[in-house]
């Protein structure tokens, strides 16, 4: 074989494993630090306010969003369009801190993940300063091949146990 041509299959070759990196690192990822990690990257997005490009990242395609106030958003379009127009509005001065994530595996690739949230700084519809608050979400997660992110989330306000 001609040495252009063993150039040429060496560097297809080579192309070609090195395309293979990142799937193999995402196969070989911790699924809880992979989970922890995609919930401090949520955290990051809603304090930087910047929940477009940020947030999406963190979202499948036809992810299904239910808000602390129970308004279901479905698809990527809609939940991201909704996080910028509150982002703009009520939740332009929060701050979010995630103190708790537990995940549990339903399989190698998907993960039920619950998320306990602090929230400070938010604001009623009217603009009225709302008192600091905590809450929970329930993210159902899969691992696509650009890491893990949310399929479906649904949000609730903590009330104390009476």
């Amino acid at each position: 074989m001609p040495l252009a041509w063993t150039r040429v299959l060496l560097a297809a070759l080579l192309s070609a494993a090195v395309a293979l990196v990142p799937a193999a690192r995402a196969q070989q990822e911790d699924p809880v630090a992979a989970n922890r990690a995609l919930a401090a990257a949520f955290e990051q997005a809603w304090n930087a306010h910047t929940m477009d490009a940020p947030f999406r990242k963190l979202l499948t395609d036809d992810v299904d969003w239910v808000n602390v106030d129970g308004g279901r958003g479905h698809g990527i379009e809609k939940v991201v369009s909704g996080h910028v127009r509150v982002h703009a509005g009520k939740f332009k001065d929060s701050v979010m801190t995630i103190r708790e994530v537990e995940v549990a595996l339903v399989r190698p690739d998907v993960a039920v993940v619950h998320v306990n949230w602090g929230l400070r700084g938010d604001t009623d519809n009217d603009g009225t300063p709302r008192p600091p608050r905590e809450g929970l979400f329930t993210w159902v997660t899969v691992r696509e091949d650009d890491g893990w992110k949310i399929r479906a989330s649904h949000n609730s306000n903590k009330t104390p146990v009476r």
